[in-house]
Order: structure tokens, then sequence, then C-alpha cells
């Protein structure tokens, strides 16, 4: 296997050549979790990965609880599945408190004043209460605790890791926090070891193929971790070589695919889920194209070509598209294409300039 099978295979895998879904909730549990912390960009990274979808079904599956918005896996917001958030905040939670001391201790976020700032939060929001951060940072003032900067962020953050609070539905443009106990039926608890490899599995499932290194990466655990998960499910996977790299992936045929092009939004699966990302960049001359991998970006046959960036106004939408290079008749055809569905998702007509 070369390079360009294992990027065509992921996109297969991660449902974008082919979807296999028409749920939010069933694609995001298929791939484990969604990176969500531009929410805009997110919709966008479920929706083409569905048949069928716009954005307003995907703001009406978080709003019914179909897929929960946190913090997991690494230091940022993800979207979950609600069978899923308590193993998987059980298990990556520690690890990404970790990753925060530095900053707690910095701002002087100590563990009594995450427990007593816990309280507050569970007062205010009690009785299924959905209230934004301008609305409970008061409170939390009112109770003596400081907010300003990085701090009133950090508690919030504490709060989702501990499973006291997730994302509700939106108040206009701004976010709500409601109590998570009061909104997403408990599920059954699995043991550390189980929770790896049922983590390994959801990843390698979609994401392959991929390093243990890039499953360590997505997870935010530690290598040993991630081994231990990946170990347990090895006997479930094909493992492919490719420049001196063992890649794991789940069983399948390798298809001759369709020339696909996708307008991928900023931090999508496809460019942010694996450590070492040269695979996907466009080589011109032997070298890396110099382009930002973790923004919106085209991808051709696999391959990033460049970038775009999305106007909303107040009738259609307008696109600027920049290309490394002219694209090819073929995938032209299928630029048409990527921006039809756009617009389908969007709701508005897409201006292309």
């Amino acid at each position: 296997m070369n390079t360009f099978d294992i990027t065509q295979q992921r996109l297969r895998q991660q449902c974008l050549i082919t979807p296999q879904h028409s749920r939010p909730g069933e694609l995001v549990s298929w791939m484990g979790a969604v990176q969500a912390q531009d929410y805009a960009a997110a919709k966008w990274a479920i929706g083409q990965r569905l048949t069928g979808a716009t954005e307003t079904a995907i703001d009406d599956a978080m709003a019914n609880w179909e897929i929960i918005r946190t913090h997991v896996l690494r230091p940022t917001w993800h979207f979950v599945s609600p069978a899923d958030i308590r193993w998987m905040l059980k298990l990556t939670a520690p690890r990404i408190k970790a990753f925060c001391a530095y900053n707690d201790n910095r701002w002087g976020i100590t563990k009594a004043i995450i427990t007593k700032s816990q309280k507050v939060l569970e007062k205010q929001l009690r009785n299924k209460q959905q209230l934004t951060r301008l609305q409970l940072g008061p409170a939390l003032q009112k109770a003596g605790i400081v907010t300003d900067e990085y701090r009133l962020g950090s508690l919030l953050a504490h709060a989702e890791l501990d499973g006291l609070i997730c994302s509700g539905p939106r108040h206009g443009k701004q976010f709500t926090y409601v109590l998570l106990e009061e909104h997403v039926p408990a599920a059954a608890s699995l043991s550390k070891a189980e929770s790896l490899a049922t983590l390994a599995q959801r990843y390698f499932d979609s994401h392959g193929p991929a390093t243990l290194q890039d499953f360590a990466w997505w997870s935010g655990l530690t290598v040993t971790d991630a081994k231990n998960g990946l170990e347990a499910i090895k006997t479930k996977l094909t493992a492919v070589e490719a420049d001196g790299k063992t890649y794991w992936m789940k069983p399948a045929n390798a298809d001759k695919d369709k020339p696909s092009l996708f307008l991928l939004p900023a931090f999508d699966e496809f460019t942010v889920a694996y450590k070492k990302r040269d695979i996907q960049q466009l080589r011109i001359d032997g070298q890396l194209a110099p382009m930002a991998s973790l923004g919106p970006v085209i991808v051709a046959d696999g391959q990033i070509t460049g970038t775009w960036k999305r106007t909303v106004n107040k009738k259609d939408i307008t696109l600027e598209l920049q290309h490394i290079y002219p694209l090819k008749k073929t995938q032209l055809t299928a630029l048409k294409k990527a921006i039809r569905q756009y617009s389908a998702f969007s709701g508005l007509p897409v201006v292309v300039k």
C-alpha cells in the first residue's frame, strides 16, 4: 500500500467518498468523536459525511441530545455520542487535566476553587436550566470566585471533564451549559481495559489506515495506553506497511474510486486526526507545499490542493477558492458536486469567487 492508497482508504473509512449514515448520532458514534471547537466547521464536517444532511438537522441533533458537545480526548471540544460520553470522559479526563495543570497553577485555580465552583454551577443549572457563560459568570463571582481572563473557561472545562455539565442548545449565537445527568441517560460503565479497546476499535475502523502514534495523538492517551488498546483489537484489524511504518485498518476491499474533491472545514478529522499529516499534503518538486493543513482545505483525490474561505451574506454564500495548481477536468466535475452539496447543506445559493 502506498501513500495514495492510504489517503483513499481514509476517505472511505471516514464516510467521505460514500456516506454510510443518515443520522448525526450514528456518524459521530462511528467516528468515536468529532473535533468541534469551531461549531460551524464541525457541523459541516458531520454534514458532508451524511446522506442528505442540512445545517438545521445538525443543530436539531445537538438540541435533541443526539450528539453531545464537551471537552474530551484532547484539551478541546468534541462531539460524542450520549452512550459514549461517560466512559470516554473517565478514560481521557485525567490526561486533559494534566495538560491544563500549568495554566491552572498560573491562575490560582485550586482543587478547592474547582469544587466550590461546581457546587455553584450545579445549583444554577438544576431543573434543566440552560445558561450561557455570561449568565454563569456573575453567579460564580457572587460566590467569591474570580472569573476573569482564563479562569471562567477553565472552571467550566473542569466541570465538563468531571461529567457535571456539557454544552446545551444555543440561545441565539451563544452556547448554553446544562447538567449532564439531567439530559443524558446513564449507560453501562466500562473498565479501563474495555474503554481502551473500544476507543481503539472506533478509531482504527473509522480513521484507518493509521499508526499507533496517530491513535495516541488523536485520543490524547499515553503511548502505553494507546498500545494496550491496539493490542486488544489487533486480531480484528489488518496491518499494512508504507514508508517503513505499520498502519492498522479495518479489513476492507481495495475498491477503485472515482475522482473526488471535498471542501473540508477547519479541524476536519481527515486532517486533524493524525500525528503526521504530510501524507495528505501535496508535494511540488519533491517538497511539501506550504499550507496550513488544519484550516479549511480543498482535498482532491486525497491530497490537499488548495484552501477555501466562505462569507455568509443575507441571500447567499460566497466561496473564495485558492488552488495550488489548476484542477484536472475530472476534479472540476467533483468540485461542482462539492459546491452543490455545500449549498444544499447550508440552504443558501453558493457563489464562487
